[in-house]
């Protein structure tokens, strides 16, 4: 019935129904804005992943064939565009590095958590994203699909039109290289 449910949404929205567009993406939306922000640099940068990948969606909807699930397709949008948005954007380190002050500063007040904690989260995170942005495209889309969004290799490989095998290689690579760029910290 759920299948059903989906299918008729997607007929709809091809037809030219936003609001049945609006349906499918909201059950999505999550999901698809935790993919964009293991893209981003920003909070700001993965709302605009987003956004793009949303309104390449729905422009693209007439060619989906219905031969996938939707969401593989549009993990897909939003995996491409986030690949294309992070070639466009280039940000100054100073303007990232204001905003992660701005992002932690809220992080401490929200939750109340001592300097020391928050600082050490902090310190933890910046060398986190550094050891990410060492990786090549294809293992930072593996690593996020896999381990930050809990796919399995067979999905992760769809969404990445290659092989189970190709992924497990290329998340091999990806888990030596993080584990060596965060080896120092202890």
């Amino acid at each position: 019935m759920l299948q059903e449910s989906e299918q008729e949404l997607v007929l709809a929205a091809q037809s030219g129904n936003v609001a049945a567009f609006e349906r499918l993406v909201r059950q999505l939306q999550r999901q698809m804005l935790s993919v964009a922000a293991g893209f981003a640099h920003t909070p700001d940068d993965a709302n605009d992943i987003y956004q793009d990948a949303m309104l390449a969606a729905f422009r693209a909807l007439p060619k989906f064939k219905l031969e996938s699930r939707f969401s593989t397709w549009l993990y897909k949008i939003v995996v491409n565009t986030a690949l294309s948005n992070r070639r466009k954007l280039k940000r100054t380190r100073q303007k990232m590095a204001a905003v992660q002050n701005e992002y932690q500063h809220e992080e401490q007040y929200l939750t109340n958590e001592s300097p020391e904690a928050t600082m050490l989260d902090g310190e933890l995170n910046a060398h986190i994203n550094r050891a990410m942005k060492k990786l090549t495209d294809a293992e930072r889309i593996a690593f996020v699909l896999c381990h930050q969004q809990g796919f399995k290799l067979r999905e992760a490989a769809e969404i990445m039109s290659c092989s189970d095998s190709s992924i497990k290689v290329v998340l091999f690579r990806a888990r030596a290289k993080l584990k060596q760029q965060l080896a120092d910290y202890h």
